[in-house]
């Protein structure tokens, strides 16, 4: 088994790469695994087990949303399926998934899970409740302080 550096993250479902670039900028380094906003396939995707520290990831939510308007395709649940399965494969000492409330619990086999909600509102200008599932092999959880909100600043280079 490789030797695992204690902030090397794969990243799924990558999107516009948010996730991905808050972890960047608690100091983690970020792999981004495959998306296809570019061709890539997740269900063709295989990874050492090992390799990394976490697995994180925004699995698709348009099934789950309650905005959706048309019945759900199943490729939402697809999707939560193959974080799974590269989860397990990868096997992590944690993982952490972010998406709508309305989402399934996502459950992987060794891993003890937590699931949060949070509001946007903690840290901007609008309310909108997202779902953030955390599993570990340790048992350790996370902990999000709330007491007080953030305030949005300016945006960089914004005039």
């Amino acid at each position: 088994m490789v030797d695992v550096a204690s902030n090397l993250v794969l990243s799924l479902f990558l999107g516009a790469g948010l996730l991905d670039r808050a972890f960047e900028a608690e100091g983690f380094c970020v792999v981004r695994g495959p998306d296809l906003i570019f061709g890539g396939d997740v269900r063709e995707f295989r990874v050492p087990p090992g390799l990394f520290w976490g697995v994180i990831g925004g699995p698709p939510c348009q099934d789950f949303s309650s905005a959706r308007r048309d019945a759900p395709t199943g490729y939402g649940l697809e999707m939560l399926g193959e974080f799974v399965r590269v989860v397990s494969e990868a096997a992590p000492e944690w993982w952490l998934a972010e998406n709508v409330s309305r989402v399934p619990d996502i459950d992987v086999e060794g891993y003890h899970r937590q699931r949060l909600d949070v509001d946007q509102r903690w840290f901007c200008d609008v309310s909108r409740l997202r779902h953030v599932q955390f599993g570990s092999r340790s048992g350790r959880l996370l902990h999000i302080e709330r007491g007080r909100r953030r305030r949005a600043g300016p945006v960089e280079g914004a005039a």
